[in-house]
């Protein structure tokens, strides 16, 4: 593990650092470094990038994974791999990649992958406001955006400049948005799909209706459009897609009540869309869409807020968002029950 460096972020659960690192220093001869700030994490990302480590382990939530990704991508570097412990409140793509729940599991993990070469490249949004482009493998906006606004506003601690760490946190929050939301008053947002097709997956039948372009008018509470399945604590948002085959996923939620929310919660939460889609489908009510595409354009208007991997953002001056995909942008060290997933016959083709 000489040839791999833990970064850790100490701001979200300081108890847990002194643990990791007693473990890593004791099963580990890596490279061990605390970020005590955005900047700082950032900073030693780009040393990272120009220096001769192949592996970095990032501790932390998606927040913290998404700004190493981001830096990462800035400095273009290949033939280095990034990794990611479990830091964070929700973790989700940590989930997406099967990243073990036991601390001592994690490191176990990744010694084996590293040892092994468990490295698997996969795709990255690109999305672009404006003048600024930004990496991810999540975004979105809708009533999920309003959750991590209310959250942030309630429930911001000063030290470390952070929102308190918690899932509860987010329970409450979106207690409180959904008591008040209203469906009837869901703006309509037009979104250009390229270059990808329509695809439902039901209970009985799939559907599909490829298409070079398609404009769609949609009042949906959510729009989610990513790269990979889990976003917060196991919320499966967007089930189908695959890390790695040059497509990203958009999920249109169409609802359009409290009691059709309530209803299908659990179904939500696990991303059993042709359940709900079955459901809804009787009652001739929009359904869950879902798209297969390679570039989305999303006319916003100005100072419209959305999410990036759970980080808020705004579109300021722009009135559009563009998102494309990168394929095989980043390489992920991940679990050998991830990798053997991907690579089914070995070394036979």
């Amino acid at each position: 593990m000489t040839e791999c460096t833990f970064l850790i972020n100490p701001t979200r659960h300081p108890s847990s650092v002194k643990v990791l690192k007693k473990i890593l220093k004791r099963k580990t001869g890596a490279t061990i470094i605390e970020a005590a700030s955005k900047e700082t994490l950032k900073n030693e990302v780009e040393k990272f990038c120009s220096g001769n480590a192949t592996y970095l382990v990032i501790w932390g939530g998606d927040g913290t994974v998404h700004e190493a990704i981001n830096s990462m991508m800035t400095h273009s570097v290949s033939g280095k791999a990034l990794g990611f412990m479990r830091g964070g409140t929700g973790n989700g793509i940590q989930d997406s990649y099967e990243i073990p729940h036991r601390l001592s599991g994690q490191i176990q993990t990744y010694m084996e992958s590293v040892k092994n070469g468990y490295v698997e490249s996969v795709d990255l949004l690109k999305i672009e406001i404006g003048e600024r482009t930004v990496y991810g493998q999540l975004f979105g906006f809708g009533y999920d955006v309003e959750v991590l606004k209310i959250r942030k506003l309630l429930y911001f601690r000063n030290n470390h400049n952070a929102v308190r760490p918690g899932m509860r946190y987010y329970i409450l929050s979106a207690l409180k948005i959904f008591r008040r939301f209203n469906f009837s008053t869901v703006p309509e947002t037009e979104i250009l799909f390229k270059k990808g097709k329509y695809a439902l997956k039901g209970i009985k039948i799939n559907a599909e209706f490829p298409f070079d372009a398609l404009t769609r008018k949609t009042k949906s509470i959510m729009v989610e459009i990513g790269t990979r399945p889990y976003y917060g604590r196991l919320f499966r948002i967007c089930p189908d897609v695959v890390c790695n085959d040059g497509n990203m996923d958009a999920y249109l939620y169409q609802f359009d009540n409290h009691l059709t929310v309530m209803m299908n919660l659990l179904s939500i939460w696990n991303g059993w869309h042709r359940r709900i889609n079955a459901r809804l489908a009787k009652k001739r009510k929009p359904l869950i869409e879902r798209y297969e595409i390679k570039e989305a354009i999303i006319k916003t208007g100005q100072n419209m807020d959305f999410h990036i991997d759970g980080e808020l953002y705004n579109t300021g001056d722009s009135d559009r968002i563009k998102i494309s995909i990168v394929p095989g942008a980043i390489d992920f060290i991940v679990p050998g029950s991830f990798y053997h997933k991907f690579h089914p016959f070995g070394a036979e083709i």
